[in-house]
């Protein structure tokens, strides 16, 4: 059982009728292998990833209404995705409350972003089926309408290779490119950056830059490229 159920109902400003989907919105499995009883989170999630997606895409088309697909879809990836699913978790206190198994409570398994932002997906998902579509959307509306006002006022999405990549990386393979800084060198005033990005286990490409963001970006810049067929 979820720790003080009101709380972090009051926290997420949604009350549930039915608080087993609560519940199970907020098992890891680690936690139903000890109580199998309790069905984990991984189907709520599921659907909640599907909502998400139709709901920022609708609010997209409205904020952005001469956007073309390709821009809509970029401004979607950098707003679903782990990191902000994430964040945003954290801001409701999401981690404080997901059920954990004991073995793995050691492992500070609950500041995983993966989890956090998986377990946001299931509250969504739990909503929806609480309450329906139209509740749902407003709620994916009410917290994630400031992403979408602050997200793009001056940022240009064309050159923003990180974004573009993480976008077609989450489409064909449900992941996160992950980037790790292989070196610096030079003097403070001309550092040079390595930093390599990987797809899971498999380094896609090594990038350089005058900084960690320039590296980066010239990683995700060459790995754009093997996308190319």
């Amino acid at each position: 059982m979820i720790k003080d159920r009101e709380l972090f109902e009051s926290t997420i400003n949604y009350i549930f009728n039915n608080k087993d989907l609560l519940e199970q919105a907020l098992c890891h499995k680690s936690y139903h292998k000890e109580h199998p009883s309790l069905p984990h989170n991984e189907k709520l999630e599921f659907l909640g990833d599907a909502v998400v997606d139709l709901v920022i895409s609708d609010l997209l088309m409205k904020k952005f209404v001469d956007d073309k697909e390709g821009s809509l879809s970029r401004k979607r990836a950098s707003i679903v995705n782990e990191d902000r699913l994430c964040y945003l978790g954290r801001l409701k206190k999401i981690e404080d409350f997901i059920l954990i198994g004991e073995r793995d409570k050691k492992t500070n398994l609950r500041e995983n972003p993966r989890i956090i932002a998986s377990a946001l997906e299931a509250i969504v998902g739990a909503i929806y089926k609480d309450a329906g579509f139209e509740t749902a959307y407003r709620w994916i509306e009410d917290h994630f309408s400031p992403l979408l006002d602050q997200a793009f006022d001056s940022h240009d999405f064309e050159s923003d290779y990180k974004t573009r990549f993480q976008e077609w990386v989450q489409e064909h393979h449900k992941l996160t490119p992950r980037y790790h800084i292989v070196s610096q060198t030079g003097p403070d005033h001309e550092k040079i950056f390595e930093i390599e990005v990987y797809v899971g286990q498999e380094l896609w490409a090594l990038g350089f830059g005058s900084s960690k963001k320039a590296a980066a970006q010239n990683a995700a810049q060459k790995a754009l490229e093997k996308t190319i067929v």
